[in-house]
């Protein structure tokens, strides 16, 4: 059950909020620690976007070394941080979801903590995060805004 969500300006536009999300994938991971019941799940729109965030967290964290993959790689053991998109088959075995999708995942409430990335383009991305916000207050929970 989810007892903090939080969305969380991060640019105007998809290369900013990657930019963006590389940063705070790197500390939340630290803050976290090693604990196997601590594992990040990075959704992000689709199986292209997933690509290119499994590629720039291999090239260009400089801080630590983010064990990482994409979720349906089965050649590949679990890791501390997997990153899924829709339409593909998730464990929920995460205490932390960081959303760079603006819409939420059906199951967002499985997580501990959830952390929606809002892209603020004055368009579609922010109108769909704030329907995730309204969907959030829907359901119950108190989501904080960080610009």
């Amino acid at each position: 059950m989810t007892q903090e969500i939080s969305f969380i300006s991060a640019g105007e536009d998809e290369k900013e909020a990657i930019s963006f999300l590389l940063k705070f994938v790197e500390e939340k991971f630290l803050e976290l620690g090693s604990s196997p019941q601590n594992k990040i799940n990075l959704r992000c729109n689709d199986a292209a976007q997933a690509n290119e965030l499994d590629q720039k967290l291999w090239e260009d964290l400089n801080e630590v070394f983010l064990a990482h993959k994409i979720s349906n790689d089965a050649k590949i053991p679990s890791c501390p941080v997997e990153i899924s998109y829709p339409g593909i088959k998730v464990k929920n075995d995460f205490s932390t979801l960081i959303n760079l999708n603006p819409k939420l995942p059906p199951d967002y409430q499985d997580y501990d903590t959830v952390f929606q990335i809002v892209i603020k383009d004055n368009a579609s991305l922010q109108n769909q995060a704030r329907e995730s916000f309204k969907q959030c207050k829907i359901d119950g929970l108190d989501p904080t805004y960080i610009s």
